[in-house]
């Protein structure tokens, strides 16, 4: 199961457009970046559920036919948290484990392994996780030597042992969910808290590979300059984008549509798909989105920058755009 149903609120304004887990990341829906990954170890069925701004994330993912699985959705009224959302379709599941994945990062962990681990380690829920670097910013996972976990987030008590980061992406026992009741819950209170208070093993596992947390619009943007250069490209520009002789391109992704005008300068930016950098403008560590314009000569460093009809009250207006400090 992927998880999209949330509305993206540290993302905002980016979020006011489309639903977080389909905002393009190297010119592609994230939600693409998932369900490949997903395919390539060999799932099969994948279940995606929806609240903010639904038609978005199925016009970007459809039937799931065009990455080798069979995605079905799930509508939440109300949105019903990251194990309500779960709960919801229980049935969906059956009796074998099932992974359940954040829809707002990019990964390339061992899916296959994680799993084989799990199974292996006989219990009932197991969590990807990676070296914690700040857990200030990323809640702290305890575990001890054989890799139990101790504690998540301080929950349900602060212990001492390995500190790790959560990566979103768990292995589980559908039967877990049996014990959560109809509608809203949180997975850590309502259910890795009790477990581990109870004495069952919640087991952790560090893996290996890329993780890039897409949760705020600076982290959306670094994500994909580190990605960019894990490709070893230096700039991405679209086959159906247009950039003018003597404009210049420095770790930039240009959209399909996008036109990048004579003179102008992009660098370590973004531009969505039909997004419009005009002659001599200079775009430094921005993210300009679909249909916004930045005008001739002017410049955009550290911006968001929108269609004045999206966002027409907060940020400074430029022409017919609006340009947002980077949150």
């Amino acid at each position: 199961m992927v998880l999209a149903a949330g509305l993206g609120l540290r993302m905002r304004p980016l979020t006011l457009l489309r639903a977080k887990p389909v905002l393009p990341v190297l010119n592609r829906p994230l939600l693409h970046w998932t369900l490949e990954r997903l395919a390539r170890h060999g799932v099969t069925d994948a279940v995606v559920n929806l609240h903010h701004l639904p038609e978005t994330v199925r016009a970007a993912a459809g039937d799931g036919s065009a990455f080798g699985l069979r995605v079905t959705y799930s509508f939440e009224e109300r949105i019903l948290g990251r194990s309500g959302g779960p709960r919801r379709v229980r049935d969906f599941f059956g009796r074998e484990p099932f992974l359940l994945v954040n829809g707002d990062m990019v990964f390339d962990f061992d899916l296959t392994r994680l799993v084989a681990r799990h199974r292996a380690a006989g219990v009932r829920g197991t969590l990807a996780l990676l070296p914690n670097p700040d857990p200030r910013t990323y809640g702290p996972v305890v575990t001890d030597r054989r890799g139990r976990i101790l504690s998540i987030a301080g929950k349900p008590r602060r212990a001492r042992g390995t500190v790790s980061l959560f990566t979103g992406v768990h292995v589980l026992d559908p039967a877990l969910l049996d014990r959560l009741p109809a509608g809203e819950s949180d997975i850590v209170d309502d259910l890795y808290a009790p477990l581990i208070s109870s004495g069952e093993e919640l087991r952790g596992v560090r893996v290996r590979g890329a993780w890039y947390d897409l949760g705020a619009p600076a982290f959306y943007l670094s994500a994909q300059l580190r990605l960019l250069a894990r490709g070893g490209r230096g700039s991405l520009v679209h086959p159906e984008a247009r950039v003018e002789k003597g404009a210049r391109l420095s770790r930039a992704i240009v959209g399909a549509g996008a036109r990048v005008g004579a003179g102008a300068v992009v660098r370590r930016s973004v531009l969505w798909e039909g997004a419009v950098v005009e002659a001599d403008a200079r775009v430094e560590g921005s993210i300009v989105t679909s249909g916004a314009v930045v005008p001739a000569s002017a410049s955009a460093r550290g911006e968001l920058v929108l269609d004045a009809s999206v966002q027409p009250a907060v940020g400074r207006r430029v022409g017919s755009s609006i340009f947002v400090r980077m949150p």
